[in-house]
């Protein structure tokens, strides 16, 4: 029996060696976008009322910015990661997500996320790690983040599993146009 080395292969199919080491091309993600808020189909956002949400995509970086608001008080953040590194460490001067319970960013004000794309670029998968103050003391914390685009690009589902709660904490957004 004789066996096919892997290097002729391309040879074999009639295709040249320089195609065959070529990387598919890439493609944009869905993911990538701004999108708007649906209440009707989330969680509740107290303490807030509305959530823009835009993803870039370029490269291994990934951009994501929200904008939280609710009357005349509003709240605004960027988080820029590199997907190739495994740690991403960012500066946390304020923690959003408190839904009135008392808990406040650590004192290092920092949180280290990893980053991964899955599904062919249609989910991405944030796990976080942070520490918060709260009345018992410091309170190491993990949320794992999962935005995932529906097949036909239209709605955006973020779910949110935080180590501290049993629930997961889920906000859909629709594609702005």
């Amino acid at each position: 029996m004789t066996t096919l080395r892997l290097r002729w292969a391309p040879m074999l199919l009639g295709l040249s060696a320089s195609l065959w080491a070529q990387p598919a091309p890439a493609t944009p993600s869905l993911l990538a976008g701004k999108w708007k808020f649906d209440a009707t189909r989330s969680t509740e956002l107290s303490p807030w009322k509305t959530y823009d949400l835009t993803i870039a995509l370029d490269g291994t970086s990934v951009t994501i910015d929200r904008k939280l608001a609710w009357g005349r008080r509003d709240y605004s953040d960027r988080l820029a990661l590199d997907l190739a590194r495994s740690d991403n460490t960012v500066p946390l001067a304020y923690w959003p997500d408190n839904r009135h319970l008392g808990a406040y960013v650590g004192d290092d004000k920092t949180k280290r996320i990893r980053a991964t794309l899955l599904d062919g670029g249609r989910i991405l998968r944030l796990s976080s790690d942070l520490t918060l103050d709260t009345q018992q003391g410091p309170r190491a914390v993990n949320v794992l983040s999962d935005y995932k685009v529906s097949a036909n690009g239209a709605v955006l589902t973020l779910t949110e599993l935080r180590s501290t709660r049993n629930r997961p904490v889920v906000y859909v957004f629709t594609r702005a146009q």
